[in-house]
């Protein structure tokens, strides 16, 4: 076995853990990233089968997941209904996904016309959830220096809603099985299926539950408990096919060396993220999901191997970006001259377990 292959697996798993116990997400999107850059720069040799990189990706994975499922698993049992929704159809996704890759592993332009479907779909979603957060930075509230009613500002800003007790578990599992009942089953299907396909549960999973912490939808707590918990579920359904399969055992005698080289570097990385991960804002947190899954999108669509579809997904990201740019150009020019910025609507909208202060005052 090639030392510098080993040495670029090993990366990719610390990069892989780190990222998963700083931020919940991203471990497996990261981990292929490094993999793939390598295989197609043929910095070493080795890493050209993609079947190879979901079998390193699923050590990878049983090294991780579990450690990450024990540390929160005591705040699992509160919010058994979601995870039964989340991982209801995860199953026959991950068989359907897992089917088509073993399928089309010898046909190539099959799987990757798939992957380049599934790829558009990560660029569009990351452009749109990341345009989305710059126009909450353009329309942040002004000052009260930059109000002329200042005093009403202040007495709206008075008005805002008070954080009270923090929602109980119970409770929050009860809301979110009946306000997004519907979309944690789909998740989880579309989940399983990239499971199965190309190991990649997280990039839906990921973006959906981040876009939910940052808008208030789900607590932290709740968010890694119940993300940690479905990584676990499907690292295992991923695990049942790939083992039995008669072609992925040869791979797995062939290349043992790289997968015992996993494990101690993922947990080692896996510890020194958790400790980081306390640092972490909810917005920052989106933010970088976000920029790693458009990224990864610009990779799979063939970016480093120069591939028309890759250049023009580029050429497009850099004009999006000189958009951006001149938008927030204007903006800091309006906030030095003094322009009035557009209106703000006070959001009276109460968040879960939040008390609005007005009602309060009223009841005393």
């Amino acid at each position: 076995m090639n030392g510098g292959t080993v040495v670029v697996v090993v990366l990719a798993a610390v990069c892989g853990a780190f990222v998963r116990a700083a931020t919940g997400f991203g471990g497996s999107i990261l981990f292929t990233l490094v993999y793939s850059v390598c295989g197609q720069f043929e910095i070493v040799p080795g890493l050209e089968s993609a079947v190879l990189m979901v079998l390193l990706g699923t050590v990878f994975e049983m090294t991780t997941s579990p450690v990450l499922f024990a540390a929160v698993g005591r705040k699992a049992l509160p919010l058994w209904r979601s995870q039964i929704l989340l991982s209801a159809l995860c199953l026959p996704g991950t068989i359907l996904g897992s089917y088509l890759l073993v399928q089309t592993a010898e046909n190539h332009e099959t799987l990757d016309l798939v992957k380049t479907a599934l790829n558009v779909l990560f660029y569009l979603v990351a452009v749109y959830k990341l345009t989305g957060e710059f126009r909450s930075v353009f329309a942040a509230p002004p000052s009260p220096e930059q109000v002329p009613e200042a005093s009403h500002y202040q007495e709206l800003k008075d008005e805002e809603p008070k954080m009270a007790e923090p929602e109980a578990p119970e409770e929050e599992d009860r809301r979110l099985c009946r306000q997004q009942g519907l979309q944690l089953v789909a998740l989880g299907l579309g989940s399983g299926f990239l499971n199965g396909l190309v190991g990649l549960p997280g990039p839906l999973i990921m973006v959906y539950f981040a876009s939910a912490l940052s808008s208030g939808k789900i607590s932290k707590q709740s968010s890694f408990v119940l993300t940690q918990s479905f990584f676990l579920v499907t690292t295992l359904m991923r695990l049942a096919p790939l083992v039995h399969n008669t072609e992925t055992q040869e791979l797995w005698l062939e290349n043992w060396p790289l997968a015992a080289a996993i494990p101690l570097p993922a947990l080692l990385a896996l510890w020194r993220g958790w400790v980081e991960g306390k640092r972490f804002d909810t917005a920052g947190l989106l933010r970088s999901v976000l920029a790693l899954l458009l990224l990864s999108s610009l990779m799979g669509l063939g970016l480093l191997e120069a591939k028309p579809l890759g250049l023009a997904a580029l050429s497009l990201t850099i004009f999006w970006l000189a958009l951006l740019s001149i938008r927030y150009s204007y903006y800091l020019r309006s906030q030095q001259l003094g322009e009035m910025p557009p209106k703000i609507e006070v959001d009276r909208k109460v968040p879960p377990g939040d008390v609005d202060r007005k009602d309060e005052a009223e009841a005393v």
